[in-house]
């Protein structure tokens, strides 16, 4: 509900539809995002592990295998990133108030798409550790709804995390709380739904130290996790 997309909505007092319309809007793009990233590479190491383990007793490094599954599966996560934001600017618009330009980038729809594509390679590679800790093909699918519904509340646009322990913790080590954070910093959330609405994080700040932080920590995200990826393989291969 609502018709003021990324601008200041009217608060409830005032007749507005959806007070928290902007907040909503970045729960569903950053969901979106995990789903699609998660999805997307879930299935890319269980499904050919057999035929991994034969190619590297012949010599495939098992770098050079990771790297090309992560340039193919970024490169489709970049895809459809774009695509999500660009049915969401269109169907739903900036509307009044909102930002004129994004807190790095000029174009604050490209700095939004930005933050959605580097959410989504995070979830890709968040599905890539989950494919590669997996012992069967039938676990693909509870771990994948685990993943999904745990990163619904990590995120902490639709239940705060902020300033709680334990799950504000916990919520670092996913990409949709970077995700929710830089978009919110983008589009300047803060400002546009003030008070109870929206937890006062300062990681949403729009200001480019948070936002940059945002970014770094995806970026510290997806070395983690593909870490994890290539210990796991290797683990494998060796025993």
């Amino acid at each position: 509900p609502g018709d003021v997309g990324f601008g200041v909505p009217k608060t409830a007092l005032e007749g507005g539809e959806a007070p928290n319309e902007p907040g909503q809007i970045l729960v569903l793009l950053n969901v979106g995002a995990i789903f699609m990233g998660t999805a997307l590479t879930i299935r890319a190491l269980i499904g050919e592990r057999a035929i991994f383990l034969r190619e590297q007793a012949v010599g495939l490094s098992t770098t050079a295998y990771i790297f090309a599954k992560v340039f193919v599966f970024a490169g489709f996560a970049l895809l459809q990133s774009g695509i999500v934001v660009a049915i969401n600017i269109y169907g739903k618009g900036w509307g009044p108030g909102a930002v004129e330009s994004g807190v790095v980038i000029p174009s604050r729809s490209l700095e939004l798409y930005v933050d959605v594509a580097a959410c989504c390679v995070g979830a890709a590679m968040v599905g890539l550790a989950l494919s590669a800790i997996a012992k069967s093909s039938e676990q693909i699918m509870p771990l994948l709804v685990i993943a999904i519904m745990s990163q619904l509340v990590f995120q902490g646009g639709m239940i705060p995390v902020t300033d709680r322990i334990g799950l504000d913790q916990l919520s670092w080590f996913t990409p949709a709380r970077w995700g929710f954070a830089s978009t919110a910093s983008t589009i300047d959330l803060l400002r546009l739904v003030p008070g109870p609405l929206t937890p006062q994080d300062s990681h949403w700040k729009h200001a480019a130290g948070a936002w940059w932080f945002n970014m770094a920590m995806q970026g510290a995200i997806c070395v983690g996790y593909l870490s994890l990826v290539r210990w796991k393989i290797r683990l494998k291969a060796a025993s």
